[in-house]
């Protein structure tokens, strides 16, 4: 009896383990925006998910979701990240931090070479917002005590700000490798301008 039980916890074991890696795996595949959308203030606020986005854990508590992006992208090939958060401060506040993020290799100024656009999408207003140059990451350490710097030469910045009408402001940021990020802009527009509120 005794050994019945161990073998029979064990194969319990091995069945919870499988099932979880099962979903795991399935929360982390490429989704569709067909198949998915992204749901923000509590589900009024809702945005196809664009093809070229795979899911990932946040690398940040703050963050409420992080992408990783193009899906398929191999082990070696360059990639961007993309997070979404709530947050608060003034919208010009914003956008001069995402500036100061960034260094210019002829030292000129990154805020003049930033491009700045501005549109409406479900009658929310947006800040579209384009920086490349020197992008300066921050890694580990947190809000009160920075981490070390890693300075990334030929990156860009997508940073949007969505204000919405009664659920806060979110702010969506596409970083990584120019040529990436460029490649991604178009569709994150088509999806964001395809945005849903619902009542």
């Amino acid at each position: 009896m005794y050994q019945s039980t161990i073998r029979t916890g064990t194969g319990l074991r091995k069945w919870l383990i499988l099932v979880a890696s099962v979903v795991t795996l399935a929360a982390l595949q490429p989704v569709s925006a067909a198949e998915k959308q992204l749901e923000l203030g509590e589900g009024t606020i809702v945005m196809p998910l664009p093809d070229s986005w795979k899911q990932v854990a946040p690398r940040s508590r703050i963050i409420e979701y992080e992408f990783m992006a193009p899906a398929d992208a191999k082990q070696d090939d360059a990639t961007a990240r993309i997070t979404i958060m709530r947050a608060g401060g003034s919208i010009r506040a914003n956008i001069e931090r995402w500036y100061s993020q960034f260094t210019q290799p002829d030292g000129s100024s990154t805020k003049e070479r930033a491009k700045v656009e501005e549109f409406k999408v479900a009658d929310m207003p947006v800040h579209w917002v384009e920086i490349s140059g020197t992008f300066k990451e921050s890694m580990g350490g947190g809000p009160f005590a920075p981490g070390r710097t890693v300075e990334r030469p030929g990156y860009k910045m997508i940073g949007v700000i969505l204000e919405t009408n009664n659920q806060g402001t979110y702010f969506f940021k596409v970083t990584g490798p120019e040529k990436t990020v460029d490649s991604l802009s178009e569709e994150f527009k088509r999806s964001l301008k395809a945005i849903e509120v619902n009542p």
